[in-house]
């Protein structure tokens, strides 16, 4: 049986056609056919069609259990909520109700929608069921929950300083879901970005590094990025920390390779020696990476490398041969792999 094709030419009365099949008793009590009903609405949304006159026969739609189709009106109620404004608050009702269901993913997804509404009005319904999502049994609906306080702080600011959000995030940089905690990093570092971002300090980094293994390498870059700003307090620390970040200069992810690097050039930049061993350790990663497929990154890790050799020529001495130009090689790694090979003479 051939798949029903939505993204279709718009035909006139189509759109009252699809109030019919929406209010049709049939249709109701079948659930294949409302999804395919309503994949019609999305997709005549996505063309750029107004089926904003949908918005009610949606709202009565949402109270099924399916989840796709949920997702589905919740995109459409997302959309279309700052142009019904008259509806919006039925909009905003079935959301709040879905907030509190059984299901964690329907109560994620509910609070995702709610704080996605471009309503103004929204700040006093979103900041109760935000203050219960961050302690919400369910780590999918923590994690989203984390992003809502962003999106608050974006829509009213001083309803988030008001309510001292800051400090619950950091609370939940302890949270045993490793999602949880980057989701409240990133959302840290963009409320407090005039202050330069999340606090370096052992209290919040060191717990970090200690679990850097569980996060993903986007994560981890995240952590790696807060961790280059610590400083730490004394010799025995900071090899604790470089050694324990040591298999990272091996990952297969050249971003958590690179932040690692800057970690340990930030950590020894006050110990000339320990400095100069630490660019004998980071030249053989540096060097693999340089000879990437990828133009860009090659372009990046040269980049890298022609600063550490400024700063300890003597180490690349013996490995010049690795600037030799090669014939594929664009203009701007020549002209860096000519300057190094100058200075490597």
């Amino acid at each position: 049986m051939p798949q029903p094709s939505y993204f279709v030419d718009h035909k006139r009365g189509e759109v009252n056609e699809l109030r019919g099949l929406l209010r049709n008793p049939k249709i109701a009590r079948d659930q294949d056919k409302q999804r395919d009903v309503t994949k019609k609405v999305i997709a005549y949304m996505t063309l750029g069609i107004d089926v904003s006159k949908l918005f009610s026969e949606m709202i009565n739609l949402s109270h099924t259990k399916d989840l796709v189709l949920k997702k589905m009106i919740y995109l459409y109620l997302c959309n279309y909520a700052a142009k019904k404004k008259d509806l919006a608050v039925l909009a905003i009702n079935t959301l709040r109700k879905d907030a509190k269901d059984d299901d964690p993913m329907i109560r994620g997804l509910a609070l995702r929608s709610l704080c996605s509404l471009k309503l103004p009005t929204i700040v006093e319904y979103v900041v109760p069921l935000l203050r219960s999502g961050i302690k919400d049994p369910s780590s999918y609906v923590r994690k989203t929950a984390a992003v809502g306080l962003g999106r608050l702080f974006r829509i009213s600011p001083e309803t988030y300083k008001a309510g001292h959000w800051t400090a619950s995030l950091y609370q939940m940089l302890t949270d045993r879901e490793s999602l949880v905690v980057i989701n409240a990093l990133n959302t840290i570092n963009e409320v407090e970005k005039e202050n330069g971002g999340v606090q370096a300090d052992g209290k919040t980094v060191l717990p970090l590094l200690k679990r850097i293994r569980e996060f993903n390498e986007w994560g981890q870059c995240v952590i790696l990025e807060v961790a280059a700003r610590y400083q730490p307090s004394n010799q025995q620390e900071m090899f604790g920390i470089m050694n324990h970040l040591d298999p990272l200069l091996k990952h297969s992810n050249c971003a958590v390779v690179l932040a690692t690097t800057k970690v340990y050039l930030n950590f020894t930049r006050n110990y000339p020696k320990v400095h100069f061993s630490v660019i004998q350790r980071l030249k053989v990663p540096l060097l693999t990476l340089m000879s990437s497929s990828s133009q860009e990154l090659a372009y990046t890790v040269i980049s890298h490398i022609k600063i550490l050799v400024s700063r300890a020529s003597d180490i690349f001495a013996e490995d010049y041969k690795h600037f030799y130009c090669r014939y594929n090689d664009p203009t701007c790694i020549k002209q860096i792999k000519q300057e190094l090979v100058v200075e490597l003479a």
